[in-house]
């Protein structure tokens, strides 16, 4: 009986200290990056998204992650790949690397199916979604990845809407990790 309550103990106490170690590992990755580069989204053929959906959300996120930015100052710089900025020598370069994984747009037909729902009619029905990776330029080495969804609401039923509050979200995201 001493020895299931001992091998218990044992495997909890493992099992927390796995767990808190995972949850911190994203966290501290971002502390020492001074630049920023976003590049494009990569649009998959066949995708309902048209190809200047990519180039529209990099700069979406830039443009988000600077406001984000300018207050605390987590970063030195945020760019864009391929407007003509260099990153300077010496400085550690945290790459932003994205694909559209949804382009929904609004439908008249979902929106008028939302309000026989009681407070549907406050939802949206247009939706983006992109799965971002973060990699160290130095290594080439993916720090982290995840896939963020965002959704129009109300009489902001755009896509370009939705593609705004994906940029806050990953601004937030990158805000979160990076500290204050």
């Amino acid at each position: 009986m001493k020895m299931r309550w001992v091998v218990g103990v044992i495997l909890v106490t493992t099992l927390i200290l796995i767990t808190m170690k995972t949850g911190r590992s994203a966290e501290v990755a971002l502390k020492d990056y001074e630049v920023v580069v976003v590049q494009n989204l990569a649009v998959p053929s066949g995708s309902p998204a048209p190809e200047s959906s990519g180039l529209q959300m990099a700069e979406k996120a830039v443009y988000q992650i600077s406001r984000y930015n300018e207050k605390p100052k987590l970063f030195d710089m945020v760019l864009k790949e391929g407007k003509g900025q260099e990153t300077p020598a010496g400085k550690k370069v945290l790459i932003i690397k994205g694909e559209v994984k949804e382009y929904t747009r609004q439908s008249t037909g979902r929106r008028i199916g939302r309000s026989f729902i009681p407070g549907g009619e406050f939802t949206g029905t247009a939706a983006f979604t992109a799965h971002y990776q973060f990699i160290d330029k130095a290594s080439g080495k993916v720090i982290y990845e995840t896939d963020l969804r965002t959704g129009s609401t109300g009489g902001n039923d755009t896509v370009e809407y939705a593609m705004d509050r994906n940029g806050e979200a990953l601004a937030k995201l990158i805000v979160k990790f990076k500290g204050k």
